[in-house]
């Protein structure tokens, strides 16, 4: 559906935010709509209710459900996607990107360039590539001088299969880095077949998990794909899988809201989740819905993270949402949160075992198709025993992908 464009709409560039943890705790207190966000970037120009009301007018013809839709994102219930805030007809917030080695570099930036001019984060598998890192080192350049002349900062996540014979070289590119000269994030699409020769202590594999894990003490990448598809693509967030040129917008139900009276209001979350997966399909068919503010729920409910009882709600919520939408993907959904005023998607406020963590990650796991975009933050000192425990468990699991980020570490 082609949306008739809304001229107050614009991006102005912005900085790439602190890649340590720190989402939006500092706002928890408040319920009310952050709109300084939006209006920072220059996407709000106007009040906050004629911004949902001219959004909700673009969607939707019929009255009621202008009004409908305008209600749901006016008291919070719903929100969708800073980007599809900004631009109603280019809304995808990240592509996935097929690139071929047999192409100069210079082709391969050209088809780069329009995706990173027009603000999306891109997803690229380099196993094809003889020499990924080369590869990876002057695409991450050609991002960094780019950085400050595009609409946001190029962000972008580079994989490769396990099984590459490269793939030492991959796993410690960033050992030695400074993570502000990157504007890419690595991970690795590991097998079945390798996290059984793991198991059975074949030596070549051994070797290369074992580095896998030192990397992600040391510096939290390379993060985990698990998947046959040696080839796999996905967004920039590694929340879903994608196929090549396949873009991805992002909407999210406040669960946090849905807590009224003493009870979690089911139907109130069909009604939202059917509303907003329907104004999303209006604008484009390559869309899911998200979550924020479960740990906002947790608190309202005095449910602690990861307990019996919050495992039961987050399985609850996730079939309903599940029944009403056509795809669900667990972004980290850091600036949707803050707009929001709430904890982004499914993390917890405070420091939990990450037992709790992957056990959280896992009832979601059953229920959705793609990975989940968690980052398991280890804020005590970790080891590499705690990163081996975290990988083996998750893929014991089932979960299709891990990352971790040690804000403290020994032994390395």
């Amino acid at each position: 559906m082609k949306i008739e464009a809304i001229k107050f709409y614009s991006i102005q560039p912005v900085r790439k935010p602190n890649l340590y943890f720190k989402n939006a705790t500092d706002s928890f207190v408040a319920s009310s709509f952050d709109e300084s966000i939006l209006r920072k970037r220059n996407i709000l120009k106007t009040d906050l209710t004629t911004f949902f009301a001219d959004i909700s007018s673009k969607i939707f013809e019929n009255k009621k459900e202008q009004q409908d839709f305008f209600n749901l994102l006016n008291n919070q219930y719903i929100s969708l996607s800073s980007s599809c805030y900004a631009d109603l007809n280019d809304p995808a917030s990240a592509v996935a990107v097929e690139l071929e080695p047999d192409n100069s570099t210079a082709k391969n930036l050209s088809l780069l360039d329009d995706k990173i001019r027009r603000g999306k984060g891109v997803g690229i598998n380099f196993s094809k590539f003889e020499n990924p890192t080369d590869e990876i080192k002057k695409i991450n350049q050609f991002f960094k001088y780019k950085e400050d002349k595009v609409l946001r900062p190029p962000a972008g996540i580079a994989l490769l299969d396990i099984n590459h014979p490269k793939i030492m070289d991959f796993i410690q590119l960033k050992d030695n880095e400074d993570f502000s000269n990157w504007c890419f994030d690595l991970s690795v699409v590991v097998d079945d077949d390798f996290m059984n020769r793991v198991k059975n202590k074949d030596k070549s594999a051994l070797a290369i998990y074992n580095q896998l894990l030192k990397s992600m003490l040391k510096k939290g990448e390379p993060g985990i794909i698990f998947s046959t598809n040696k080839n796999y693509i996905c967004d920039s967030c590694a929340c879903k899988e994608l196929k090549a040129n396949e873009e991805l917008l992002l909407g999210h139900v406040n669960l946090a809201k849905f807590y009224n009276n003493g009870k979690f209001d089911y139907e109130k979350l069909k009604f939202s989740t059917k509303f907003l997966s329907k104004a999303m399909e209006k604008i484009s068919s390559d869309y899911s819905i998200g979550v924020v503010g479960y740990q906002d729920l947790l608190t309202k409910m005095n449910l602690k993270y990861g307990s019996d009882g919050a495992l039961k709600l987050l399985e609850n919520i996730i079939k309903t949402i599940k029944q009403n939408a056509k795809s669900i993907a667990i972004a980290p959904s850091g600036t949707t949160s803050r707009l929001l005023k709430t904890t982004p998607s499914i993390e917890p406020k405070e420091e939990t075992s990450y037992l709790d963590e992957l056990k959280t990650m896992a009832i979601i796991q059953k229920q959705i198709d793609g990975q989940i975009s968690k980052t398991i933050n280890l804020k005590s000192v970790a080891t590499l025993d705690d990163i081996d425990y975290i990988v083996q468990n998750a893929y014991s699991m089932g979960l299709k992908g891990i990352t971790v980020f040690p804000l403290a570490t020994k032994n390395i």
